[in-house]
């Protein structure tokens, strides 16, 4: 999982001269820091994966698991005048017999980066399902993460978009123990909204596939010490003399899936930055293709009504 990020900005008196946000902050979290570390071990799945690496001297893989077979190759292509690219490409197969067949996304033509994982991620079906995530390249951007799944009476297959998200590819992780795989990752929806993505922090996110679906269960309490390991995480980026509202996003966001958000909106109130104006026009409509606001339906917030808005429409509850 991507680390949280956070760096040094420019210094502010964003709480008028009161001093010791980051003490605040971590005193707030004195018994989080205490309790850092302890994660449940788990098994890791069947993977093929290939980090950056300088030449490409490897281009067939295969992974087993019972009856599924998941043959992994790395294909050329590109115009003859343009650039060339390689991308992985997987063949599914089931007591031999062929289900599906895939191509992942485009990567680096002399270092392509991807995971392929055969991991149990929906058990309401006969056989475990198929993971490939692919970096896509870029400085913030992306790992393209799809999912390939049986029905319920494992005769048919179909692919699953889990979608593109920031940093390297994804890996499943049993986060509880339980036997059963789930994608963990940043909240992207965080990230440039109320600062740069370096001076942005976002809670940690995690989706669980069910009946075909990637469904957000990041509220589930079996995924407490994970939550209290990302909000460690994220406060060693805590700094007087950093740009504050883009970290208090997230910070808010993750104390609310830890119970505690009432607590985090009060520090927030209190050491915000009321001089930035990053994120804070707000339209009133919905933005058109091009996502311009139509005429006299944009407004300023302040930086905690627009924190509120954005964490309601982000499925973020408050009051929890």
């Amino acid at each position: 999982m991507a680390c949280l990020l956070f760096a040094m900005g420019a210094g502010n008196a964003a709480d008028g001269g009161k001093a010791g946000f980051a003490a605040a902050v971590k005193a707030q979290n004195a018994r989080h820091l205490k309790a850092a570390g302890r994660l449940a071990k788990s098994r890791k799945p069947r993977t093929v994966s290939r980090d950056f690496e300088e030449k490409v001297t490897r281009r067939a893989w295969t992974l087993k698991e019972g009856p599924l077979t998941v043959s992994v190759t790395l294909e050329k292509g590109g115009p003859p005048d343009g650039l060339l690219y390689i991308k992985p490409s997987i063949t599914i197969s089931v007591d031999g017999k062929q289900v599906i067949a895939a191509d992942g996304a485009e990567s680096f033509p002399d270092n392509p980066v991807f995971v392929v994982q055969i991991a149990e991620m929906d058990p309401s079906n006969p056989h475990p399902e198929v993971l490939m995530s692919v970096y896509t390249g870029g400085a913030h951007c992306c790992s393209d993460t799809r999912l390939f799944t049986g029905s319920r009476d494992g005769k048919t297959w179909r692919e699953v978009e889990a979608g593109l998200f920031d940093g390297g590819p994804l890996e499943a992780r049993d986060l509880d123990g339980d036997g059963r795989y789930e994608l963990a990752m940043r909240d992207n929806a965080f990230l440039y909204t109320f600062g740069c993505y370096a001076c942005s922090t976002a809670p940690l996110h995690v989706l669980q596939l069910k009946d075909g679906q990637m469904v957000n269960v990041s509220a589930n309490p079996a995924f407490r010490p994970w939550h209290v390991d990302s909000l460690v995480r994220m406060l060693e980026w805590a700094n007087d003399d950093s740009d504050r509202n883009g970290f208090l996003a997230g910070y808010v966001g993750q104390k609310i899936l830890l119970g505690e958000g009432a607590q985090a909106w009060k520090l927030m109130l209190d050491y915000h930055d009321p001089k930035s104006d990053w994120g804070l026009d707000w339209c009133s409509v919905k933005r058109d293709d091009k996502g311009e606001c139509p005429p006299g339906k944009l407004e300023m917030l302040t930086y905690p009504l627009a924190l509120e808005r954005f964490l309601k429409e982000a499925g973020y509850d408050l009051k929890k």
